[in-house]
């Protein structure tokens, strides 16, 4: 059994400002290593446990490093279908944060009804996608898509996060009007919470240098993995010298909401929570446009060959990347670089974001909030040292 994975941050606080942040994470960040010697398709059943948050995620980037390992290219309707499947996960990730996260900061009862309700939707994805229940293949599973049941599986979980925010997403973030007076009606836990990091103190807090992940990931990224024999680039990665943002401010930063955020207050507190409700909102609207592009597609006979190859998928949290070496039907080496790696890095944005900031006894859950805004794939506990004291 692996111990339990824990990130702890440390902030050293000298004349009245965080002078220093230390950032200490126990996670098993070659935890891949014990898929040496397996055969692909068992790595591909392992990973969701081995991983219990973003499992699709993970399985689909381990599925694009194998396919690109052995030149498979997959069909025009396995990319829609996969691409739901990772929305649909997504979605879940992002709401229930907001009905199981948030309310306990604004001191309210997490909405476990909500919570279940829109779990229960987008579980219903994957059978309605994959009947035969062989996503996990290499090259594609049986694409047998059920329009009615997917349609159905959107409505309903747009249903609990309308009722999650007592307005539909897309309402809440159509215009600045209708987002202040969303947050201001205080109707539920997660618009009390806006409210609450809309005072400029808390909006701006966290701000620091926007460094947004490449689209296509940073460049040479399959290099800089290939020659990490020690696991050192996996824990603290880079590129040239620069640590990277990923995760949905990152890619939302384009979205009307989160611009008008990020010009008001810069890339700071409010920016990201604001950018995690409009990728949810966004999400939603994707999958609706995507059944209309699903197709049935037979599962295609694939034979992986030896050969190394990088899969990159967006995750929920942000950028994951797998890279896999076969040998004779097997997995040489495997490696998986997580979101949480860069946005939790000594230098990235949550340091970056705490160096400087200004103490004083609501300091601990300011860091908190800004942790639980970049989102850690593993329990975040934030401690405040005061060298003045």
């Amino acid at each position: 059994m692996f111990p339990e994975a824990r990130l702890d941050v440390t902030l050293r606080v000298e004349a009245g400002r965080v002078a220093g942040v230390n950032i200490h994470s126990n996670r098993l960040v070659q935890a891949s290593k014990l898929f040496a010697g397996r055969r692909p398709d068992e790595v591909t059943h392992l990973l969701p446990t081995l991983f219990a948050l973003c499992g699709t995620a993970q399985v689909l980037a381990g599925l694009a490093a194998m396919e690109r390992a052995s030149g498979i290219s997959t069909s025009s309707s396995q990319t829609p279908a996969r691409q739901m499947l990772l929305l649909a996960e997504t979605v879940t990730e992002h709401g229930l944060g907001l009905a199981r996260d948030w309310p306990p900061l604004v001191g309210a009862e997490p909405d476990l009804a909500a919570a279940r309700r829109l779990k229960l939707a987008m579980a219903a994805v994957r059978p309605a996608l994959y009947p035969a229940g062989d996503w996990t293949r290499p090259g594609g599973g049986e694409v047998r898509p059920s329009l009615d049941a997917l349609g159905k599986a959107v409505n309903e979980a747009r249903a609990a996060v309308a009722d999650i925010l007592s307005a539909d997403a897309e309402a809440v973030l159509a215009d600045p009007d209708s987002f202040h007076l969303w947050h201001r009606s205080g109707n539920r836990p997660a618009a009390r919470l806006i409210d609450e990091i809309m005072a400029p103190d808390l909006a701006t807090f966290g701000r620091g240098p926007f460094l947004p992940m490449p689209e296509q990931g940073p460049a040479g990224l399959d290099a800089r993995l290939d020659g990490d024999r020690d696991g050192a680039y996996l824990a603290r990665p880079d590129s040239h010298g620069r640590v990277f943002e990923t995760g949905p401010l990152a890619r939302m930063s384009w979205h009307p909401a989160v611009t008008a955020q990020m010009g008001a207050f810069g890339a700071g507190l409010l920016a990201r929570m604001v950018a995690r409700l409009a990728e949810l909102a966004s999400s939603l609207q994707e999958m609706d446009q995507l059944v209309h592009a699903l197709s049935d597609a037979p599962a295609p006979a694939a034979c992986l060959v030896d050969g190394a190859g990088l899969g990159l998928v967006e995750a929920a949290r942000g950028l994951l990347a797998h890279r896999v070496e076969l040998e004779s039907g097997r997995v040489k080496r495997y490696q998986i670089l997580a979101p949480t790696e860069w946005n939790f890095h000594p230098e990235g944005p949550l340091a970056r974001g705490l160096m400087g900031a200004p103490a004083g006894p609501e300091l601990e859950r300011r860091a908190t909030l800004l942790a639980l805004a970049l989102d850690p794939c593993v329990a975040c506990r934030v401690t405040v040292e005061n060298a003045d004291a």
